[in-house]
């Protein structure tokens, strides 16, 4: 999945395996401070990593 800032938030949830818009958009703010052109370059380890960042409640 391409990278930007206009990413579809409900196929971003899809691709993260959740069904929460609000978790996408974090994800998508995390992914655009990432240097990285699709969801594909993220290593497993990366991904998972990402995914539990953007499932934080922020403080």
């Amino acid at each position: 999945m391409k990278i930007d800032e206009r990413m579809n938030l409900t196929e971003l949830a899809e691709h993260m395996g959740t069904e929460s818009l609000t978790e996408a958009a974090r994800m998508r703010d995390l992914l655009l401070t990432e240097r990285r052109e699709r969801t594909e370059d993220f290593s497993g380890e990366e991904w998972a990593e990402l995914l539990i960042r953007a499932g934080e409640t922020p403080a």
